[in-house]
């Protein structure tokens, strides 16, 4: 079979770019500074604000290619920021410990 030469194959649509590998990389950041007394917040927030920004292009294109890596951003980023709250919480019940058992030992 031969092809009618007046056929031309459709162009692919050019996805617009995003940041969401930025996003995703911010976010692991996030992830492992939380572990250490809370840096990770530093990470996570500018990571979680360029994943609301990946998201809000790919929802406009169906089938960006970058869609699950801007979902997996937000939720690394949420991740982050729920460790670097229970670590806050267990330095302060840490500390309101410490001053309790101290208390008591005094006679």
């Amino acid at each position: 079979m031969q092809s009618s030469p007046h056929y031309q194959q459709p162009m692919p649509v050019q996805a617009p770019s995003t940041n969401a590998v930025a996003a995703l990389v911010l976010s692991i950041l996030g992830i492992v500074g939380s572990l250490f007394y809370g840096v990770g917040i530093c990470f996570a927030i500018p990571g979680l604000i360029l994943a609301n920004g990946a998201l809000a292009i790919t929802n406009q294109v169906p089938n960006h290619p970058d869609a699950g890596v801007a979902k997996a951003a937000k939720i690394c980023a949420w991740v982050a920021i729920g460790l670097f709250i229970a670590v806050i919480l267990l330095v302060l019940l840490a500390g309101a410990l410490y001053v309790w058992a101290s208390s008591l030992a005094e006679p």
